[in-house]
């Protein structure tokens, strides 16, 4: 056929491979406008009446496999097949151990759908196995050798020269030689095929990917390779050194030339490589390495308690060496990034290296400490990173800088982007919420709205990995579980608490495992890790049904937690290396006034999980968010009694944390539930809803004609009218995140923050047209606000400096010299400034118990330490 032809409602594009089983072609589907592989079958079957009855019925039951790694048939149409059309590469060998053994499993997941079935795959080889650009594996064809076979054969037998697919680069001849280098001992001397047949074929694949080498190939002719594959035994030398032992096992199972004793079930082949047995997952030589390492590292936490780290041993935990607990402080002159009650760190797989996200000179950056020394290091060109996660194997680190996701090598180097974010998802530094990658190259990452992403790991394009469901904004911290399939993530709900799920990539099926605002960790030995009340817990889970089992235990208490928005500040490796950080700084805030010189001036009110502190412009009074499990409420204080009165009393959302004062001190813009805005009166509590629109209010405008908002994905500072209809218009949209503005007293001028340099530093712009701007910060801020009725701009520094800078806007914009006020225990996020710039009204975290403020502690074998 030729480009242009049509069959049915199929345009040919072009010629894709030809094979015994005739031709393939790129079709276009007219109907449903898409892309499918059409193949052709030859004139012998085509013109068969009685041929094509029964291919047609054996296609019927072809079609209904619905699997993700196995290739869809969509029908039979004019003497042709119509099937999915798989981009992508075919299976070659050979490939990196970890990566064969995810491949692997995906095969054998696609062979166990399918003989679930009844169905047999029958010329199951890398010619019939692609792998696409996000690395997953489809397997082609499957069950077309039988439904060809001829009639009247020999039971279940099938010609060793019918070869459903092959690439326009391969002769005809190799197309049959190699079909018979993975037909089954049973196959090639024509007796009865079954489901072993697939068994035997999958191990002669797995053999070629990790050896790169045909098992039974290389004769020159077929009947070579058919003698082969009756007399010949493998040879076991030519797999690599590290080929584990289970997989070694289980090729010799696969490969038993007598079907009776070869492993019956592939399902059985899927469970081994997903839960390898303890002495071949974890070999005795492999267990004394690494208790020589806990040992190491516990030395040296010895060696560092003389300085003042504590170190700690407990008694055998019930699969480890036992326990073993010390603290890191941070490397001099670095300190935690805004909102490090999120993860900033993150242990390698195998436990030995600690990847940690710090603040150093304003911007941010990744350090490496590995846990058997004394010193961190820092990756150069890693300028902005934040969220790390490590590639499987703990030679490359992943991260999110600059709209993009990246990966730099342990070793150093350059940093290489792998996709660009979508527009929706900030186009930030700081839009990413965690990344997993498997070790079959997948990795799938979180943004701050919309469903998980997947991609290749050698790059791409970012694809959805999971569906929204009705109230949910959005799905945060997957994480692969062991089978390198499932995935363990956060939903995030809109008007209710959400929770963790669990969904294998490629269906659209989940388990909900449960309800939680935050976020939950997998880790051996078949734990799921969470925080509740600042404090961390255990539960086992059941691998097989994801369900929780047994009671929670208690693994460490006052772990940092921010219940408003999910995070927690914890981490663990594949092999139960622990690291949290102490502390409930996101949990308990203490409101205080402070002086120009850092004196304290007096408390209010008792302390409160709080954020969002806004002092009014009378200056009476202050609305600050009161967080729960779920989200949060807003309330006022009356700042002369301390007395609290609630504004809202829904519960809140998940992303509620913003409010803003109307210039009469009267009313408060605040976020509905749903992500909309809401105009409150303060002293009657009446309600009225502005726009159903996804906004963030930020400062009314000294006229009272709007209110400025900023959008959902921070990229977009927008106007919401206060007048009739209340439309929304945009002011500015920028490529990258931006938040937290504050107008100046007379609405000419705008102070905010901005990521367009990496970390986030504080800016002043005109207002509205941003025609004019300057850069208030030079080593990262947070929001500022006006002090000395609009002369000037005070913002927090990184290491809790509270910063002034003079402002001049006569005859053109220009700052003065920054000076320093005072300094407090750590960065400020919101905070307020009385008019004449003498007083300050924080929300200061409460003193930290246990370790210090920047320390992390880290328990090696941490369920040895769970009490009995």
């Amino acid at each position: 056929m030729s480009p242009q032809e049509s069959i049915a409602h199929y345009k040919i594009i072009s010629k894709l491979g030809e094979g015994g089983m005739g031709a393939v072609y790129r079709a276009t589907d007219s109907k449903l406008n898409r892309d499918v592989a059409i193949k052709v079958l030859p004139d012998a079957f085509r013109y068969d009446s009685a041929r094509m009855a029964r291919f047609g019925r054996e296609a019927q039951v072809l079609a209904a496999l619905n699997h993700p790694n196995i290739a869809a048939i969509y029908g039979i149409e004019q003497g042709a097949i119509v099937m999915e059309l798989v981009e992508g590469g075919e299976l070659q060998g050979p490939v990196a151990v970890d990566v064969a053994i995810g491949y692997a499993k995906q095969i054998a997941a696609a062979l166990e759908a399918a003989h679930e079935k009844g169905i047999v795959h029958r010329d199951l080889k890398p010619a019939n196995i692609k792998i696409t650009p996000e690395g997953v594996v489809k397997v082609l064809d499957f069950g077309l050798a039988k439904a060809a076979a001829e009639e009247g054969g020999a039971p279940g037998s099938v010609s060793p020269t019918i070869s459903p697919t092959i690439s326009l680069a391969m002769t005809q001849a190799g197309v049959i030689l190699g079909t018979a280098a993975y037909m089954s001992p049973e196959q090639v001397r024509g007796k009865v095929v079954d489901k072993r047949a697939d068994i035997w074929a999958f191990g002669v694949v797995l053999y070629e990917m990790l050896t790169g080498k045909l098992l039974f190939g290389g004769g020159e002719t077929v009947s070579d390779s058919m003698a082969a594959v009756i007399t010949k035994e493998p040879d076991w030398s030519a797999l690599p050194p590290e080929t584990p032992g289970h997989v070694r096992r289980l090729l010799k199972l696969c490969l038993r030339k007598d079907p009776r004793m070869r492993l019956r079930d592939i399902g059985d082949a899927r469970v081994l490589l997903e839960e390898p047995e303890a002495e071949e997952a974890q070999p005795a030589a492999a267990k004394r390495r690494w208790l020589a390492w806990v040992l190491a590292a516990a030395g040296l936490a010895i060696v560092a308690a003389v300085g003042g780290i504590g170190w700690m041993r407990t008694g055998a935990g019930e699969s480890g060496p036992g326990t073993a607990q010390f603290t890191l402080p941070l490397p001099e002159g670095t300190t935690w990034p805004i909102a490090s009650s999120a993860t900033q760190w993150v242990p390698s797989p195998d436990g030995r290296n600690l990847a940690m996200i710090l603040a150093e000179g304003g911007g941010t950056s990744i350090w490496v400490r590995p846990l058997g020394a004394m010193a961190a290091h820092k990756l150069d060109k890693t300028t902005g990173a934040n969220y790390p996660f490590w590639a499987p194997d703990g030679q490359s680190i992943a991260f999110f800088s600059e709209s993009a996701l990246r990966r730099v090598p342990l070793a150093g180097g350059a940093a290489v982007k792998i996709c660009d974010l979508p527009p929706e998802a900030n186009n930030a530094s700081s839009s990413g919420d965690g990344g997993t990658w498997s070790r079959d190259g997948t990795i799938v990452f979180a943004v701050s709205q919309g469903p998980l992403l997947r991609v290749a790991a050698g790059g791409g394009i970012a694809a959805p990995a999971t569906k929204l469901e009705k109230d949910e904004n959005a799905h945060h911290w997957p994480q692969f579980l062991p089978d390198g399939r499932h995935v363990l993530f956060e939903v995030r709900a809109k008007q209710k608490v959400g929770g963790i799920y669990v969904q294998e990539l490629g269906s659209a099926k989940r388990v909900r495992v449960m309800e939680s605002s935050m976020r939950a960790v997998w880790s051996p030995p078949g734990y799921l890790l969470f925080s509740r009340e600042s404090n961390l817990f255990a539960q086992r889970m059941n691998a097989r049904t994801f369900q929780l089992e047994g009671e929670a235990r208690l693994v460490a208490e006052d772990v940092q937690a921010n219940e408003g928005n999910g995070r927690s500040s914890f981490a663990v490796s594949e092999n139960g290396v622990l690291v949290y950080r102490q502390g409930t700084a996101a949990s308990k805030r203490q409101i205080t006034w402070r002086g120009r010189d850092g004196k304290v001036l007096g408390q209010i009110g008792t302390p409160a999980r709080l954020n969002g502190l806004r002092l009014s412009p009378d200056e009476k009074s202050a609305a600050m968010i009161i967080t729960n499990g779920g989200g949060g409420d807003v309330w006022v204080m009356d700042l002369a009694t301390g007395v609290m009165t609630p504004m809202t009393r829904d519960g809140g959302s998940s992303q509620r944390s913003t409010e803003a004062w109307a210039p009469d001190s009267k009313r408060l813009a605040v976020m509905t539930p749903g992500g909309g805005v809401a105009e409150v009166i303060v002293a009657s509590g009446q309600s009225t809803e502005m726009t159903k629109d996804s906004l963030f209010p930020e400062d009314y405008l000294p006229d009272e004609s709007s209110i400025l908002c900023q959008n959902d994905s921070a990229t977009r500072f927008n106007l919401l009218s206060l007048g009739e209809g209340h439309a929304v218009r945009p002011v500015v949209t920028t490529p990258y995140r931006q938040g937290g503005p504050r107008l100046s007293p007379d609405g000419r001028y705008v102070a905010y923050l901005s990521s367009e340099i990496g970390g986030n530093e504080v800016y002043v712009a005109a207002f509205p047209s941003f025609s004019v701007k300057r850069r208030v910060s030079t080593n990262g801020g947070t929001f500022p606000v006006w002090t000395k009725r609009g002369k000037a701009i005070a913002y927090s520094a990184n290491d809790g400096t509270v910063m002034e800078v003079e402002v001049r806007t006569t005859p053109e914009l220009e700052l003065g010299e920054r000076k320093p006020l005072f300094k407090v225990a750590q960065a400020l996020n919101r905070f307020g400034v009385t008019a004449d710039g003498e007083r300050f009204l924080t929300a200061e975290p409460m003193a930290q118990k246990g370790a210090a403020a920047m320390d992390l502690t880290v328990v090696l074998g941490w369920w040895g330490a769970m009490p009995r």
